[in-house]
């Protein structure tokens, strides 16, 4: 699939009509090909966006250890153990909850819902072999 110049369509939009070529859209030649369809456009950006993607997670992350993802779902276990026992230990104590309680409970809520998030997206990136995992042959 060619990769179109968005910026530079743009600025051809942007032009004057008499400056303007029938087509906004060139192959690698310089000919004008017919405008992309919506799911054609979408799909181009999709693919732009998984080689975003691999490029920046090739800068950041390189190659997971699996070690690692062990120790995020470790994190993550660990969190949600705690915040279960604490609501139990809070809801046996029959006094209303403090304020203090409900900021604890609610900062162990979201550490545990980023931490799944980040947890999700890996898994994707995995999935999807945008990352490399150590150990991992690829599909």
């Amino acid at each position: 699939m060619s990769v179109i110049d968005f910026i530079a369509v743009r600025r051809r939009q942007d032009t004057p009509k008499s400056e303007e070529t029938p087509s906004l859209f060139q192959d690698k030649s310089g000919k004008p090909q017919a405008p992309l369809t919506a799911s054609q456009f979408t799909r181009h950006v999709t693919h732009i966006i998984e080689d975003e993607m691999r490029r920046s997670l090739k800068r950041h992350v390189d190659v997971i250890d699996p070690r690692e993802m062990i120790d995020l779902a470790k994190m993550i276990a660990e969190l949600k153990g705690k915040y279960i026992g604490m609501t139990l230990t809070i809801a046996s104590n029959r006094t209303p909850m403090t304020d203090a309680e409900l900021e604890q409970l609610r900062g162990m809520r979201v550490k545990i819902q980023e931490l799944e998030a980040a947890y999700n997206e890996l898994n994707e990136a995995i999935a999807s072999q945008l990352v490399e995992v150590r150990g991992v042959v690829k599909e």
